[in-house]
């Protein structure tokens, strides 16, 4: 829904792997999360942000 103070820190390159590491910065209300996020890359901090998000169920046929 929402990304906001978003750095990026480190260039990525194809074939990198990233790994996402996001905390909760409000609890969930009415399906929308706050959340703060952290992309790494060979160990290393690529990218950081503020991301809002709403949950949404989907049915499995």
């Amino acid at each position: 829904m929402k990304i906001n103070n978003v750095k990026f820190k480190q260039q990525v390159n194809p074939g990198d792997t990233l790994v996402f590491k996001l905390e909760l910065i409000t609890p969930i209300r009415r399906g929308i999360v706050h959340m703060q996020g952290n992309a790494y890359a060979n160990d290393k901090l690529v990218t950081e942000a503020e991301l809002m998000a709403q949950i949404v169920k989907t049915k499995n046929d």
